[in-house]
């Protein structure tokens, strides 16, 4: 890994911690030496160092293309590029800049968690109940780049010691020793990381319980997963929010249920790189109406209109074809925008507040569409009154025409309203200070009923879902919500999973784990319904050519690439 590592020396920085509401920040200072890494205060920036590469991946544009494109949830807008990745096509190559960006800052991360490990445990200054505590946040990061790294490109170069200067081979070691590495350090992490930290986004005790629980269960060792999921569950006063959405309250972003998120910060000395996904999220909804404009404000915002969701992704909010059963759909998504402005030409009769975009999922009839386009004035069907119900494919209000190509519809999508970040100083601001909820409790709960699943416990698994489908429902609905035992499937868990982290950044990961990726990408999103370029190869990324070629032996390619 000549070129990688000698990046790695290159571009490492230090990074010391700045107090800021109680959340981890970082401060980039350059220009430091080698000497600072031996000291306890080098120690400390090393680990903060550790964290800033989370902001790499989680909330931006290249990590959602590495992790949402190409699944049952979501498919690629009208706007940005990259789009083979959703359609595993031809641009899915070792060339590809998505595969590169991810493997090179977290092999970046993971020198950094090195260096932290081999510095703290030769210095004779701090005593090992000082060292244990930085080493084990430095080995919870290392398992996490690692846990995405094998995921996705399986056999890497596990490399546990830090560089320091130019190498020039690099060898792939076979996943199951990165699982073990992965294993160990979530295991130290456990044992000497403390069950809650003074600054929010630091790991904990419970995360890496919570990680090494999805690592067990990725391994298909469920008796594992099950005890560690429990002991989350049980052993830390932990309870599901009665809200469902609670914990996406931009002004509440140390909600009880987070069990571990990436930190961002309105100061962009802080973050000087932020939370982008409310861009990537959302539809150009200005084009789709006159007296609609771009605007900082609550069902606004600035869009970018990378990833659009599936009508699968939609319809599966759905208890017995209602949408008012489950609270997560209609509280969690923006569906209808309002005219905002007078100095773009309101349509005759309309007035700003007025609906100017109407999204529905109802299977309208005519006589509905005409009602709506008389109550509505500059609503008209095919333009900006839109039903992505599949019975409506082929009408002129569908979001689909009859052979399922979007109806000039691509770039006009419900948005999450979890994604939205009115924080932002002015429209064009692009830096956005909401949190990355990487884990949270619920997905514990969901995990555990896998893992029962898989162990032939779908009743108990059962229980579990319940208590996160419960607390979703509309006052008196709760029966409808609830499943039985026969009702427990991958598949439904798969469902279950989407209702609550879609456009999280697991959906990859959840569809190759369960072994579904292909079958829900062919029947649930378009591009898998038109084209058959996906392969069993896919299963795997390619391994950057920037990596291949800058070695001096020879480094094998996944199969397909």
């Amino acid at each position: 890994m000549k070129k990688l590592k000698y990046l790695i020396l290159l571009l490492f920085v230090i990074s010391v911690t700045i107090m800021s509401c109680d959340t981890l920040d970082e401060e980039i200072i350059s220009g430091v030496t080698a000497e600072y890494m031996n000291t306890p205060d080098g120690l400390d920036a090393g680990v903060n160092a550790a964290y800033s590469f989370l902001r790499t991946y989680y909330a931006q544009e290249e990590g959602n293309k590495f992790s949402v494109f190409g699944t049952d949830e979501y498919t690629h807008g009208g706007h940005g590029g990259d789009w083979d990745i959703d359609k595993y096509g031809a641009g899915l190559n070792a060339e590809n800049g998505i595969m590169w960006h991810v493997w090179n800052n977290f092999y970046q991360a993971i020198n950094t968690c090195n260096a932290v490990v081999d510095r703290a445990t030769a210095s004779e200054e701090l005593t090992e109940a000082e060292k244990n505590p930085k080493i084990a946040e430095a080995r919870f990061l290392r398992a996490h780049y690692y846990f995405i790294l094998v995921q996705a490109y399986g056999d890497i170069p596990l490399v546990l010691e830090e560089t320091q200067g130019v190498v020039t081979e690099a060898t792939r070691t076979a996943e199951a020793e990165v699982y073990n590495a992965i294993i160990a350090d979530l295991e130290f992490a456990m044992a000497n990381l403390p069950v809650t930290q003074s600054q929010f986004g630091r790991a904990t005790q419970v995360a890496a319980k919570h990680m090494l629980a999805l690592v067990q269960l990725t391994r298909g060792n469920n008796s594992e997963a099950i005890s560690l999921a429990k002991s989350v569950i049980n052993d830390y006063g932990l309870e599901l929010d009665t809200d469902p959405l609670a914990r996406y309250n931009h002004d509440n972003e140390q909600h009880p249920e987070i069990l571990w998120s990436v930190q961002y910060e309105e100061d962009p000395l802080l973050t000087p790189r932020g939370n982008r996904s409310h861009l990537h999220f959302r539809p150009w909804y200005e084009v789709y109406a006159s007296g609609l404009i771009r605007a900082l404000g609550h069902g606004y915002g600035r869009p970018w209109i990378r990833y659009r969701p599936t009508g699968w992704l939609l319809n599966n909010f759905r208890v017995n074809g209602s949408y008012d059963v489950d609270t997560r759909f209609n509280e969690g998504y923006q569906q209808v925008w309002y005219y905002n402005t007078t100095d773009d030409a309101l349509p005759s009769g309309a007035a700003v507040g007025d609906t100017a975009i109407y999204l529905t999922g109802e299977n309208l009839t005519q006589a509905q569409v005409d009602a709506i386009e008389a109550r509505l004035p500059g609503v008209v069907a095919g333009t900006n009154l839109y039903s992505w119900h599949p019975d409506a494919k082929g009408k002129a209000w569908s979001w689909y025409t009859t052979d399922g190509t979007d109806n000039n519809s691509i770039n006009i999508f419900p948005t999450p309203w979890k994604q939205e970040d009115n924080k932002r100083p002015d429209i064009n601001y692009a830096e956005g200070s909401r949190d990355l909820i990487v884990y949270c409790l619920s997905e514990t709960y969901l995990l555990l009923a896998e893992a029962l699943l898989n162990d032939g416990k779908a009743a108990e698994a059962a229980t579990y879902i319940n208590e996160v489908r419960e607390r979703a429902a509309y006052p008196g609905k709760e029966s409808e919500m609830l499943i039985t035992a026969d009702d427990v499937t991958i598949d439904f868990i798969l469902d279950e999973r989407s209702r609550e982290f879609y456009g999280e950044q697991k959906r990859w990961f959840d569809l190759k784990r369960t072994g579904k990726l292909i079958e829900r990408y062919k029947a649930y999103n378009p591009e898998g319904q038109t084209n058959d370029y996906i392969q069993s190869y896919h299963l795997l990324r390619p391994i950057p050519a920037n990596q291949l070629t800058r070695v001096t032996n020879e480094m094998r390619q996944n199969d397909g690439y």
